[in-house]
């Protein structure tokens, strides 16, 4: 018998190894590591988990008559330690529901079922706690299987039967926790490289802004929808009036400084649906969709503003003025064409005009006439 438990385990070992894998790659998209999950997440996790505790109940050993074992727990302890409090009472009701469901209402069917149910309880309480995932995968473990100790010793009503084959399962679901969780850290860690990988990709490391790259690709996507829709798409070009005079005067730090407070007031003077970029150096640009081209300029104008009236603090605690001189232009109000290339160069265009007829000022571009637009076909 015990070789054919040992056996039996060692599948559902493996199909649970199987399963944290599959929930490590599906929670890149689900995002079912939130810290701290949200009610949709925790719903989720918990009956993905829940789902898996069900398939290893078709797993089961039987070691007497109504009485099985298997590594279902380890599906609550595993979502309460990576997930929180909120999935494992979930995946709870999930194995207890079901547990009734499959095999019908009976004393050790609800007493199993109740023990899903305290399992998933201790599970939630232990993951409060400022353990490490270690500590709380290994503590939700043996609450788990001093559960299932007492509910096959009333069942029973014999420790020397049950005897027979609870320590062997015991030292398996230990180990099997263990396994399972250098397993799920290793997930973990390759989840978080790519997440930070991806942000890296996508996002200025000083201002936190989307970067040149990311600024090209949304600029490809909402060209070709302002074409395909016949809407407005409006780019700012942003450029730091004697940035090197700050640079040269001040110091690289505060610099950098300046950027990172000018990045803060471009979005929080944007609207929510606008994309906001910093192209290198001193260069931002503010992508603008549904946007006409005296929408555009309004705006431009509003941060202008936003920049001079409000003195920049430097590291040193010294306060100096900032200005930016911007440039504007439109599709299809005065870049005909649907091309990204073309906006982003016309608005350059408009941008070196600002700067060569004073600066802190907002300028449009002139290359097609306001005609230009007029005579598109309409729709």
């Amino acid at each position: 018998m015990i070789i054919t438990m040992v056996t039996n385990l060692f599948a559902n070992f493996c199909i649970l190894a199987t399963f944290v894998f599959l929930s490590g790659m599906i929670s890149k998209k689900l995002s079912l590591t939130d810290r701290p999950p949200s009610l949709l997440t925790g719903i989720n996790a918990g009956l993905l988990f829940g789902v898996f505790g069900i398939i290893l109940m078709n797993y089961s050993f039987q070691v007497v008559p109504d009485i099985y074992v298997n590594l279902r727990h380890l599906t609550l302890v595993i979502v309460s330690a990576y997930v929180g409090w909120f999935p494992s009472l979930v995946c709870a009701a999930v194995l207890a529901v079901s547990r009734i469901l499959f095999n019908g209402v009976s004393i050790n069917t609800v007493s199993t079922a109740v023990t899903l149910l305290l399992g998933g309880l201790c599970c939630s309480f232990i993951s409060t706690f400022p353990w490490s995932r270690l500590k709380k995968m290994t503590v939700g473990n043996i609450a788990c299987m001093t559960l299932t100790f007492i509910i096959l010793l009333l069942n029973l009503g014999s420790l020397r039967a049950l005897m027979d084959f609870y320590p062997t399962q015991l030292l398996i679901s230990l180990g099997a926790g263990l396994v399972i969780y250098y397993i799920a850290e290793s997930i973990q860690h390759s989840n978080e490289l790519f997440a930070l990988l991806e942000v890296r990709a996508t996002t200025d490391y000083l201002t936190g802004l989307h970067n040149l790259q990311q600024f090209h690709r949304h600029m490809d996507n909402e060209i070709i929808w302002s074409e395909r829709h016949q809407e407005c798409l409006s780019l700012l070009a942003i450029d730091i009036d004697h940035f090197k005079i700050i640079n040269d005067t001040y110091g690289h730090p505060a610099g950098d400084e300046v950027l990172k407070q000018l990045a803060w007031r471009l979005k929080s003077h944007s609207h929510s649906h606008d994309m906001v970029s910093r192209n290198g150096g001193e260069e931002f640009t503010v992508l603008m969709p549904h946007c006409s081209l005296s929408q555009a300029e309004t705006s431009g104008e509003k941060l202008r503003r936003a920049v001079e009236m409000e003195p920049f603090l430097l590291p040193s605690g010294q306060k100096i003025p900032i200005t930016v001189s911007i440039g504007v232009a439109c599709y299809p109000e005065t870049v005909a064409e649907a091309d990204g290339k073309l906006l982003t160069h016309w608005a350059d265009q408009a941008l070196y005009d600002a700067k060569n007829t004073g600066r802190n000022k907002v300028s449009i571009n002139s290359n097609y006439s306001a005609a230009a637009y007029s005579m598109k076909p309409a729709t």
